[in-house]
């Protein structure tokens, strides 16, 4: 038994199809089986829930969504049956799903047709008279109807004879087509060498253009990332100037007083920032960024997310959460894509933290392979720029954006002010200098992806192999 799930609210309403799978994912996440807009739809988390099948039952399971499950207006609690007709409903004010059950057809309902052309017949004979073949034909006796009379033979021309005007001239046309076969030869060769070199200079253009355009989607991001953060603390900073002019409590105005020249210090990074070499720490970390591909025993399981190369010998850092299922188990196959390459790598889990969101994968190909400039000496400052490298919606090529540090909590979490989305989660995030100084792991919800979330690099360094 199959059955049929149609999206009836959210931003891909009207959107259904059929399953014939023991497991379907349902969420925001671009490999999920049904997938909800990863910008509109935020009420649903990542990986909501999914619908298994044992035996003819379909039955509802939420995977530790943020903001719950519902099955005809009830909170789901554990996992639920399914019944034809059931709409479900992927958070309070998430998308609706709706549940139908599809009886597959049997045998006996399927008919098959085999349709022959009819026999040709032979016009010039009559019904039933067997056609002539072209052997009959090579074989039938010749008659004197069949011959014609020999050309007279003409006698040879004398010696010395001068050809006729008429065979020099048929001579010289004969030699002119030929002249002229050649040079269309020629002509078509030379054209179509002439498309080729078309053809390749338009693919190197083709693939100079994209760069250009990725280079300036990124810097676009970057320079966006700068104003909103400039424009925010400017605001924030006047807010709490006009507070403090008006305050008279001498307690309170030491607060005001602390809070604007915390603004001040941040608005002063982000001129900093302006003058930052973004495209140096791109040139310098690129390439040690890949694509992570992770499939699970269920191979209806399968996502993505960033890694990235800490050493030549192929050690890699990502999140706990990329390379382990909401279930704890631990990936079948793990494949990784650094960064503007064409070639897939294997790799294996090495280990995870238990107290944080950091894994490490090694590459069992043989290198060297690109590694990151390093890591950073001291933990990142309030009011700092930074650079994230990441893969925030796919692609084959990293994405380079900028940001700024607006709270430390103490040495365990990171807020950023940057842009981040599906894919980026294990992204490295990088200082001024090039280093790395944390690692991406999730945003703040409602805020669009530019409110996000970091463990300081000492989170992993732990484990790493010496």
């Amino acid at each position: 038994m199959k059955c049929e799930l149609r999206i009836v609210s959210g931003a891909r309403a009207g959107h259904r199809d059929v399953y014939e799978k023991s497991y379907i994912g349902i969420g925001r996440h671009p490999l999920s089986d049904v997938r909800f807009d990863a910008e509109q739809d935020l009420d649903a988390s990542t990986r909501h829930g999914a619908i298994v099948k044992s035996g003819e039952a379909f039955i509802l399971r939420d995977l530790g969504s943020t903001n719950g499950t519902y099955v005809n207006g009830e909170k789901l609690s554990g996992e639920r049956t399914l019944a034809d007709g059931d709409v479900m409903k992927f958070g309070v004010h998430g998308p609706e799903v709706s549940f139908h059950l599809v009886h597959e057809e049997s045998d006996a309902e399927v008919v098959m047709e085999a349709v022959h052309a009819p026999p040709k017949v032979n016009p010039t004979k009559p019904e039933g008279t067997p056609a002539q073949s072209l052997d009959e034909g090579a074989r039938r006796p010749t008659t004197p109807a069949d011959l014609t009379p020999a050309a007279p033979m003409r006698p040879p021309s004398p010696a010395g004879r001068q050809p006729s005007k008429t065979s020099v001239l048929r001579a010289q046309i004969t030699h002119q087509q030929s002249r002229a076969r050649g040079l269309a030869l020629a002509l078509v060769i030379l054209v179509l060498g002439a498309l080729g070199v078309v053809y390749w200079q338009g693919r190197q253009s083709n693939t100079v253009i994209a760069g250009i355009e990725h280079q300036r989607d990124s810097l676009t991001f970057e320079l966006a990332a700068l104003r909103r953060l400039k424009t925010r603390t400017d605001s924030e900073k006047t807010s709490l100037q006009n507070a403090l002019a008006a305050e008279l409590d001498p307690a309170r105005r030491v607060q005001l007083t602390s809070r604007i020249d915390t603004f001040s210090r941040r608005s002063a990074a982000i001129q900093q920032a302006q003058g930052v070499d973004y495209t140096a720490i791109r040139n310098l970390n690129d390439k040690a960024v890949a694509i992570i591909y992770v499939r699970f025993a269920d191979t209806s399981r399968m996502w993505t997310g960033t890694a990235f190369s800490v050493s030549t010998s192929g050690v890699m850092l990502t999140n706990r959460h990329v390379v382990t299922a909401d279930d704890g188990s631990t990936p079948r196959d793990i494949a990784i894509q650094f960064s503007g390459s064409t070639e897939v790598l294997p790799a294996r889990l090495v280990t995870t933290s238990p107290d944080a969101d950091v894994a490490v994968i090694q590459l069992e190909s043989r290198g060297p392979f690109p590694a990151i400039a390093g890591f950073a000496d001291a933990p990142a400052a309030v009011g700092e720029p930074i650079a994230l490298i990441g893969f925030p919606g796919g692609g084959t090529r990293a994405t380079l954006v900028t940001g700024s540090v607006t709270n430390v909590i103490a040495d365990s979490l990171y807020e950023l002010e940057s842009f981040s989305g599906v894919g980026a989660s294990g992204s490295p995030i990088f200082d001024r200098t090039g280093k790395v100084i944390g690692i991406e792991f999730g945003g703040r919800v409602g805020s669009g992806g530019r409110a996000i979330v970091g463990l300081p690099i000492s989170r992993a360094l732990g484990l790493l192999p010496h």
